[in-house]
Order: structure tokens, then C-alpha cells, then sequence
């Protein structure tokens, strides 16, 4: 944990994480500092927040829903439909923030293969490339799909929930993600070049 005191005393507060390319988190980029870095960590709390509310709300529906099943005989209606909207605002959060710590399940070998070097760091750039094109692909796809929901004025069927409110997350989380691969792309960019001038 590092706290980071900018302009006026104010304490910006953020994890450290080993591996990382600023104090402050492993995609926070270096040249933040003030309120730019305080505005950073509050959308990274605000995210952590998030995920806390979701897992404490999706623990108790499910619990609720077991109890009135299988103790009461009965079913709530709209429950299970509740859950699955939480959960859809919990897997897109929690895979933004996944990005942000670089905490995304890998199958490379190329760590078995390669050696620590120039060769290693161009295909991490390379992958981290393709990752952010990708990855603002289906942003873009995302802002589209909410945007049709908009215009259809789409609800759910049980709750009668507006689907914007769940659509919503799912540019927003696509866009977080894109906006951390980016920062992790220009950091291997970096590394690439310090190594180059080796």
C-alpha cells in the first residue's frame, strides 16, 4: 500500500503491486501525479466498491433464494433474474480491475522459452498490441449495443428493469479494460526500448 500526498497534503491512496512501472499500481501510468493521480485511485476505489456491493448483494439473493426453495418451498419471482444482472456488473468490473493489476490468467510459454531479453519484450508487445485492438473492438461493439438498447427501450422480463442499467456496464468495464491494456502496452513499449539501448 503507498499513499502518494499530492498538492495541498491531500493523501492519494492506491496498491502497490510487484512488477509494476509506478508506486502508485501496476497500470497507473508514471507521469499522474496530484490530482490527476487522486482522480485515478478514486476510480479504482470506486470499482473496488463496486465489486464489494455486487459480492455482498449476489451472497444474499442466492442465500435468500436457497432458504425460500428448499426450507419455505417456495420461489421469489424476479430473484434469479436480480442475481444474474449483479453478476453481469461484477464479472465487468472485476475483469477492469483485473486489467488494471494485470491479474488476467495467462497460457504463454513464451516466459518458459525465452530467455529475459529484447526477444521476450517484443512478443509481450506484440500480444499487448493485439490485446488493445481487441479489446477497443468490443468497446466500440458494446457503446453500439447500448446504444441500440436505448432506441428500443428494452426492459427485462421478471423485474421490468430498463437493460440500459445492465447493458450500461458493459461498454463501460470494456472501456476501463482498453484504457489499462493501453497503459500496460506503452509501459512493454518502454521496457522494449530501454532494453534496446542496452
Amino acid at each position: 500500500m503507498t499513499i502518494d500526498h499530492g498538492p495541498g497534503g491531500h493523501a492519494a491512496e492506491s496498491v502497490a503491486v510487484p512488477g509494476g512501472f509506478h508506486p502508485g499500481g501496476v497500470n497507473t501510468p508514471p507521469f499522474l501525479k496530484g490530482t490527476a493521480l487522486a482522480l485515478w485511485n478514486a476510480k479504482l476505489r470506486l470499482q473496488r466498491i463496486v465489486l464489494l456491493l455486487c459480492s455482498a448483494l449476489l451472497t444474499v439473493l442466492i442465500a435468500v433464494q436457497v432458504f425460500t426453495r428448499y426450507v419455505m418451498g417456495i420461489s421469489l419471482f424476479g430473484i434469479e433474474e436480480l442475481a444474474s444482472f449483479i453478476a453481469v456488473y461484477m464479472y465487468f468490473i472485476g475483469a477492469a480491475h483485473g486489467a488494471w493489476e494485470r491479474g488476467h490468467i495467462s497460457a504463454s510459454l513464451v516466459d518458459l522459452v525465452f530467455a529475459e531479453g529484447r526477444v521476450r519484450a517484443g512478443i509481450a508487445l506484440v500480444a499487448n498490441f493485439i490485446t488493445v485492438v481487441l479489446s477497443a473492438w468490443m468497446s466500440v461493439w458494446a457503446w453500439q449495443y447500448l446504444a441500440f438498447t436505448i432506441k428500443r427501450g428494452t426492459m427485462s422480463l421478471e423485474t421490468g428493469i430498463s437493460m440500459v442499467w445492465i447493458h450500461g456496464i458493459m461498454p463501460v468495464g470494456l472501456s476501463l479494460m482498453t484504457l489499462y491494456f493501453a497503459v500496460e502496452l506503452l509501459d512493454n513499449w518502454s521496457r522494449f526500448h530501454r532494453g534496446a539501448a542496452q
